[in-house]
């Protein structure tokens, strides 16, 4: 921030005490954005901020949710023999300024950022999942090792801040047995062979969802699909009557 905006910016808070200030990049604002604070209050962006965002609407693939033709299958859901994710949606196109905002969050420990970042599932949410009854979230867990290495599983912070904002209960269902290589290292095919058996079922909270539940899973990014698919697969495996479905921040 230089000095001129250092004085414009005194002004305005000397002019509007409660005006809040943006979530990313600190200036006052007049806007503030629909979603999940840290005690289930409003999350405050800025009009600049908030058009780095670009929120994934109506026009998107049946199953997978990505931007496509209204109402159609997109040529890779056309491709998989085998589904074990019902559909997922997703909020925001992974572009370049949500792939830096997700890094500062999840690599770089920014936790403040999980508020906007729920803030975004929650929008994505009330367009698909508000009128579905769903009987708990769960998330995609982090093998021991890279738990240790971040101190933090963003998936599980954000799934409990959307639980509490929609009022579904979260529950821990899958164990990462396998520690893999950053997928954003790795290209599609590598991604598929290396999360192959990574997910086991973890029954000790499955015992409090009815027979056929209805499941959302929570991720940061849908690249592929074969982290959703996979953790599908297990959850399926522990509970074959289940419905599964995926939400994640960026598609």
């Amino acid at each position: 921030m230089n000095g001129w905006q250092s004085v414009v910016n005194g002004i305005l808070n000397l002019l509007y005490p409660s005006l809040p200030l943006c979530s990313l990049c600190a200036q006052p604002v007049r806007y503030v954005a629909q979603g999940a604070g840290e005690k289930g209050g409003t999350v405050p962006l800025c009009a600049v901020c908030k058009e780095q965002f670009a929120f994934i609407l109506d026009n998107i693939c049946k199953l997978c949710g990505r931007p496509w033709i209204a109402d159609t299958v997109c040529e890779d859901c056309a491709r998989r023999t085998e589904r074990y994710i019902h559909y997922s949606r997703s909020a925001v196109r992974y572009n370049e300024a949500m792939k830096g905002l997700l890094a500062q969050y999840k690599y770089r420990g920014d936790r403040k950022l999980a508020d906007v970042m729920v803030s975004l599932l929650l929008r994505a949410w009330r367009l698909h999942y508000a009128g579905m009854k769903v009987d708990c979230l769960t998330y995609i867990p982090l093998h021991e090792a890279r738990l240790l290495e971040r101190t933090f599983n963003q998936a599980q912070e954000m799934a409990c801040l959307l639980a509490h904002e929609v009022g579904v209960p979260l529950y821990g269902l899958l164990e990462r047995k396998k520690a893999t290589e950053k997928q954003s290292k790795q290209d599609r095919t590598s991604r598929l062979n290396a999360l192959q058996n990574v997910f086991h079922f973890s029954p000790e909270e499955a015992f409090m969802l009815p027979d056929c539940p209805v499941i959302v899973l929570i991720d940061d990014v849908y690249t592929t699909g074969a982290t959703l698919a996979e953790a599908g697969r297990a959850i399926k495996e522990g509970i074959p009557q289940a419905n599964v479905y995926g939400l994640t921040v960026a598609r």
